[in-house]
């Protein structure tokens, strides 16, 4: 019996991939005819796929951008877990509540250790005025990915909208 739940499970997983991943690889309607985007830039996301349809960012949302990025990773090195979610968005606080947010943050900072020299790989604007900012850190054990998005609030308050990280261990060298 669980032979043939487990066979199940693998058949509707397999299926779900073919369908949405043949259907995420489509054009739009009118793709070919639509304007190319204003900005060269692309994000390579953390599962491997480019965003496109990126637009260009005013030099104030950039700037804000950027400051708010800059804000978020010393409260990241800081610790400072909890003040990241109150400051983020409703819809970003939605993932979950706060001390399952600052409860994994704390469990990948105690694996990983502590980071250091994050430089900012790529800023991206997409159409919908999200501003996606990647940044590289590390340190002897780790490279880290942190992908950062920001959108302008009702208030006008630039507030995250997204945060994800990914840790690839460096190969270590076994001396002999």
């Amino acid at each position: 019996m669980d032979r043939l739940r487990f066979v199940k499970i693998v058949v509707v997983l397999v299926a779900a991939v073919t369908i949405f991943g043949c259907k995420s690889k489509q054009e739009a309607p009118g793709a070919k005819n639509a304007a190319p985007p204003q900005q060269g830039g692309a994000v390579k996301s953390i599962s491997g796929q480019t965003v496109t349809g990126t637009v260009a960012a005013s030099p104030q949302d950039k700037a804000d951008a950027e400051a708010a990025a800059v804000k978020v990773l010393a409260q990241m090195e800081a610790g400072q877990f909890s003040e990241i979610y109150k400051a983020a968005a409703p819809t970003f606080q939605k993932i979950g509540p706060e001390a399952a947010f600052v409860a994994k943050f704390q469990e990948t900072r105690s694996q990983v250790g502590p980071l250091k020299g994050s430089q900012q790989a790529s800023f991206v604007t997409l159409q919908d005025q999200t501003h996606v900012l990647v940044y590289h850190s590390e340190n002897e054990r780790f490279k880290t990915e942190r992908r950062l998005s920001f959108a302008r609030s009702n208030s006008g308050k630039m507030e995250l909208y997204g945060l994800n990280q990914h840790d690839e261990q460096k190969k270590q060298v076994i001396a002999k």
